[in-house]
């Protein structure tokens, strides 16, 4: 018998990146592993859907910062590099005038990012200082402080700390509500500031925008699958777990339905659920569900992305990645300029805009052609390029349960990895990692996973 065949079962339910993270580091350490996950390919919410006109989009414009290093570390392993990886930040403010380009410099913190604030549209001169001093503050923040934050609404902290409403309209608004998908006023004020501190005040790199090319299944799926076959994870598609039960010559049993209908049970000495708080809960036994950190995290309210993506006869943005506060607009991103391929087919040529919409409770339930003429006709005010474009094809694209709601209180919901079955442990972005429900923070709470598993085995000497 090989030492493989012989070592300890960890069933990692959940293919998004928290479990195929947890699924890659159990496996390193010679864990026999078996991933189910019950759609037909990996990523979970980094996902792509069949378009007629574009072949597929999106369902989220997926963006991370340079300060995303357990993610960096997960994609060189999978060979999926992203379509655009700057140095330092880079973008284009659509203010109230001409649009500027804002970079930061190669300088320390926090004169890094003293030319973009310096040229930050909509800001007066005191409203810069603020600003400055404000990231100054929050730079020497430790832990604690973040902690002790998290009970405070977002907006009433900035404004708290002497932010102008310009400031919060401008500027923080937003960094802020596209990091933690929640609007200033619901968000938790530790959230925010973990941003500030690790995604703006940690030097020039920190901040830099990585954007994974389109579409995200052809940029996860495949090599997460090459990834998960040289490591010898069995790989379940298909497969939908119901139920956690106890017992068996392994301790544990994963129940669920095989991709025919036909019930299945895998035996388990461990099992890492990677999966949203509500669905750990269901699988869970009552003792393990009824915990109250579990019932916390559960009752967490969710939060949605909402993209609209526009196929014009030209390029209509004034750069890659365009920033639209106080618009409708949020965040634009020229995804042909960042490389992608046009939709086979089309004629005549077609240019796509991906315009994501953060904390989209207000845009998640309206008619897609509705919202598509809004945002249409807002690109017309702002970018004169718009103005002597057509209007080729549109498709909206939501994710109403696309991350949990950041509130103040958020922080203390969220739980570990561990249960009480030490063969039994959480992940996923809304377990306790200390970042917003970001991919950053799934790969970061599926090494965890991996971690408390393999305590679990020193403890038990096997």
């Amino acid at each position: 018998m090989s030492p493989r065949a012989a070592s300890p079962r960890t069933v990692v339910v959940g293919g998004g990146l928290a479990g195929i993270a947890a699924a890659l580091r159990l496996a390193d350490h010679g864990e026999r592993v078996t991933l189910v996950e019950r759609a037909p390919h990996l990523g979970g919410l980094c996902r792509s859907v069949a378009d007629p006109y574009a072949g597929r989009v999106d369902t989220g414009q997926h963006v991370f910062l340079g300060c995303c290093a357990a993610l960096e570390r997960l994609l060189v392993r999978l060979a999926a590099a992203p379509a655009v990886r700057q140095r330092r930040l880079e973008l284009v403010m659509a203010g109230p005038a001409a649009p500027r380009t804002l970079r930061a410099l190669p300088l320390p913190s926090p004169l890094h990012l003293a030319g973009a604030l310096a040229r930050w549209p909509g800001l007066s001169p005191a409203d810069r200082a603020g600003a400055a001093a404000l990231g100054q503050r929050v730079a020497r923040f430790d832990d604690e402080e973040l902690a002790a934050l998290d009970g405070v609404p977002c907006l009433g902290w900035l404004q708290a700390e002497g932010q102008s409403a310009a400031s919060c309209t401008w500027l923080w608004e937003p960094i802020l509500v596209a990091s933690c998908n929640v609007t200033l006023a619901r968000g938790s004020a530790g959230l925010a500031a973990f941003v500030i501190r690790d995604g703006l005040m940690a030097g020039p790199t920190a901040s830099a925008l990585r954007v994974p090319r389109t579409d995200l299944t052809r940029w996860l799926d495949p090599p997460a699958r090459a990834s998960l076959a040289a490591a010898r994870v069995a790989l379940q598609l298909r497969w939908r777990a119901t139920a956690l039960r106890a017992g068996g010559p392994s301790g544990l049993a994963v129940a669920g339905e095989t991709p025919t209908g036909a019930a299945e049970a895998i035996p388990a000495e461990a099992v890492v659920l990677a999966v949203p708080a509500r669905a750990a809960r269901r699988l869970l036994p009552p003792p393990l569900a009824a915990a109250p950190e579990l019932a916390a995290a559960a009752a967490l309210d969710d939060s949605p992305i909402v993209n609209a993506h526009l196929f014009c006869d030209r390029p209509i943005l004034p750069g890659p990645i365009v920033v639209a506060p106080d618009s409708p607009l949020q965040w634009c991103f020229d995804r042909t300029a960042l490389g992608e391929p046009a939709p086979a087919g089309a004629r005549p040529a077609a240019y796509h805009v991906a315009i994501s919409l953060s904390a989209a409770e207000a845009e998640v339930a309206r008619p897609a052609d509705e919202l598509a003429a809004t945002l249409w006709e807002a690109c017309r005010r702002l970018f004169p390029a718009a103005r002597r474009a057509r209007l080729l094809h549109h498709r909206v694209t939501r994710e109403a349960h696309a991350t949990f709601a950041a509130v103040p209180g958020s922080l203390r919901a969220r739980p570990g990895p561990a249960t009480g079955n030490p063969a039994v442990v959480l992940a996923g972005s809304w377990t306790a990692t200390g970042w917003p429900a970001t991919m950053e923070g799934a790969v970061r709470s599926g090494e965890a996973a991996a971690r408390q598993v393999l305590a679990g085995r020193i403890t038990k000497g096997t």
